[in-house]
């Protein structure tokens, strides 16, 4: 099943509901949105796609994880993360 998602309404949440910079917000539902279609990510995909450095890509990561948006799978080498599946 397909989602829509309004870029510029799931930004304003995270701005809203975290108190984070539209900036940061922005970066963060662009990595979203290049996870939508994946099973699941690194680190890496994340460095390649948008060219972050390889601890700006973490930290985004983390941070979607602790907001709910992702799951984080492995250790700290070998780290992955897959979109949350809700409702399970």
């Amino acid at each position: 099943m397909e989602e829509v998602v309004d870029k510029d309404d799931l930004k304003q949440k995270m701005v809203d509901k975290w108190s984070i910079k539209p900036s940061l917000a922005e970066k963060m539902v662009d990595i979203l949105l290049f996870v939508a279609d994946k099973e699941e990510i690194t680190t890496e995909n994340i460095v390649a796609r948008f060219g972050f450095t390889a601890t700006s890509a973490k930290r985004y990561l983390r941070q979607l994880t602790e907001f709910g948006y992702l799951e984080a799978y492995g250790g700290n080498k070998n780290r992955t993360y897959r979109r949350k599946k809700y409702g399970e």
